[in-house]
């Protein structure tokens, strides 16, 4: 879409926030939280959804972050349905800011958008949601990739056990899943594998299944067969894990079976986004 209209559609977005909010506080039963946060759930996916690059998504969600905080100033600060919708929200914004790189967090239009989510942050800060200060203190440090420790990480440096354990302490482990997604969706493998090996080893990370099973598949797509066998992979998810995930126990088994069949294939950033980078329903 051009510029033009995708202010067009941005300012239509807005008013249907506006209305949302406006029908919600006229109701005789006051502002209903599970009813409103839906409707607005509802309202960011079907507007994400017509964009498949992260900058405009971007400013759909800094518009609903705005809109939302003036729609939720009623409810206790423990509202279920509140810490849901917000989850959603700082979860989704997180995942397109890992499209930028640090410079890009000075600059204009990107800027603008972070620093409405500080000011929204502060009117936010009553409910006390992890993710939303977690993505805070992101934005504060230059972005999802700024931190030197990870940096280092990710080029498989040598590093102190002590300032790994220390930065993968300092977030909560499905951020770090979210930057693994987009690594192998970009087809980073030697980063991904990387970052894997760290948070594997991890005794709170590592506790996730989904960070051994991303190592077993870069080393999969990567074609390290040698690497797989020595992890035994085949044992590991026929056996410990196999109700975790049948599909990726039957591509081992065929790996194993057969690794002259086994291909990379190729996910672009622009697919990832296209398919992913849109909000969470609200529970």
């Amino acid at each position: 879409m051009a510029e033009e209209e995708s202010e067009l559609e941005l300012d239509r977005f807005k008013k249907e926030l506006e209305t949302l909010l406006n029908t919600s506080t006229n109701d005789e039963r006051g502002l209903q939280s599970k009813t409103y946060c839906e409707r607005f759930c509802e309202l960011v996916v079907e507007q994400t959804g017509r964009w498949q690059v992260p900058l405009p998504q971007l400013q759909v969600l800094r518009s609903a972050l705005c809109s939302f905080v003036q729609g939720v100033a009623s409810f206790p600060p423990e509202c279920e349905h509140v810490r849901y919708t917000l989850s959603s929200l700082a979860l989704s914004i997180f995942e397109l800011l890992l499209f930028f790189g640090k410079d890009e967090f000075v600059e204009h239009p990107l800027k603008d958008i972070l620093d409405s989510f500080q000011d929204c942050y502060a009117s936010l800060v009553r409910h006390q949601n992890v993710y939303l200060l977690q993505v805070r203190h992101i934005i504060k440090d230059g972005g999802p990739w700024a931190n030197p420790v990870l940096q280092a990480i990710l080029k498989d440096s040598e590093l102190p056990q002590e300032d790994v354990d220390k930065y993968l302490n300092s977030e909560v482990s499905i951020f770090f899943e979210l930057r693994l997604r987009y690594l192998v969706a970009c087809e980073r493998l030697p980063e991904a594998l990387a970052l894997t090996r760290r948070c594997i080893r991890h005794s709170v990370v590592g506790r996730h299944l989904y960070f051994k099973q991303a190592y077993l598949i870069c080393l999969w797509k990567a074609s390290l067969h040698d690497r797989l066998y020595k992890e035994d992979s085949y044992d590991i998810m026929t056996r410990k894990y196999s109700s975790a995930s049948t599909w990726l126990t039957s591509q081992v088994a065929v790996l194993h079976l057969n690794t002259d069949t086994c291909q990379t294939r190729s996910r672009s950033a622009r697919s990832y986004s296209e398919k992913n980078h849109v909000v969470r329903e609200g529970k």
